[in-house]
């Protein structure tokens, strides 16, 4: 028969050894243990010592000579019990343990792709992430980024919206006709910022991104995944969607 493995319950491998090695062989010398039991001289006593007070092996004295024996292997429960107990005391404590951790200072990632190549890297990435319900955030979408990329966008908008996710976006003044095109798409709406209110950059918020775009001669996208900061932005897109005009 196979010999069950014992160090789950908390016993170490010489203890187990041991143990299971007085189970066979009944009332034993060291002298016998250690033969059967396969464990070294400097190591016994200790191993001994351990298990009498765990209370799985008895010690008595016959004509001066130390005997040792198993206690019945019922006494296991008992380790099984207190390893149950240690067990449910870690339960408790997840709840709190779970709070810690999401009140952790998130790991901060940053990342830049270049080219229209990385801009849509960055994008395709962001569709495969996204999940029905989610919105995806918009800010700032300049006119040279429709020139650039007008249709990737569009059929990235499609897809986007046959994955049941909403999208909001703050157009510059001067792409007012891609604003009223793109607004037709479903579960698409779009604004455009007050005339003093323009950027250079397209900003795209989510989940836990925040990425920066230039278009141009050189595009670039600086992609930071940091909660906080996609929330901050957040908050930001959603005090300029209120001063906005709908197309």
């Amino acid at each position: 028969m196979n010999q069950p493995n014992l160090e789950p319950l908390g016993l170490t491998e010489g203890e187990s050894k041991v143990y299971l090695s007085l189970l066979r062989i009944g009332t034993s010398t060291i002298g016998n243990i250690i033969k059967e039991a396969q464990v070294s001289n400097s190591k016994i006593y200790d191993i001994l010592d351990r298990l009498n007070k765990k209370g799985l092996i008895g010690i008595s004295l016959l004509n001066n000579t130390k005997q040792f024996e198993a206690k019945e292997p019922n006494r296991l429960t008992d380790l099984i019990e207190e390893k149950e107990r240690e067990i449910n005391k870690i339960k408790e404590t997840l709840p709190q343990l779970q709070k810690t951790y999401k009140e952790a200072e998130p790991t901060q990632e940053a990342e830049i792709l270049q080219g229209n190549k990385g801009i849509k890297t960055f994008t395709d990435m962001m569709l495969s992430k996204l999940e029905k319900g989610e919105i995806f955030y918009i800010m700032g979408a300049p006119n040279e980024a429709n020139e650039a990329l007008g249709a990737y966008f569009k059929e990235w908008h499609n897809q986007r919206a046959k994955k049941g996710v909403h999208c909001k976006i703050l157009y510059n003044q001067d792409a007012k006709e891609r604003a009223k095109q793109i607004s037709g798409i479903n579960l698409t709406e779009a604004k455009t910022l007050p005339e003093n209110i323009a950027t250079p950059a397209l900003i795209d918020i989510s989940k836990e991104y925040v990425a920066t775009i230039t278009f141009g001669d050189k595009p670039l996208c600086i992609v930071i995944k940091n909660k906080k900061i996609a929330e901050s932005y957040k908050n930001y897109f959603e005090l300029l969607w209120k001063t906005s005009k709908r197309v």
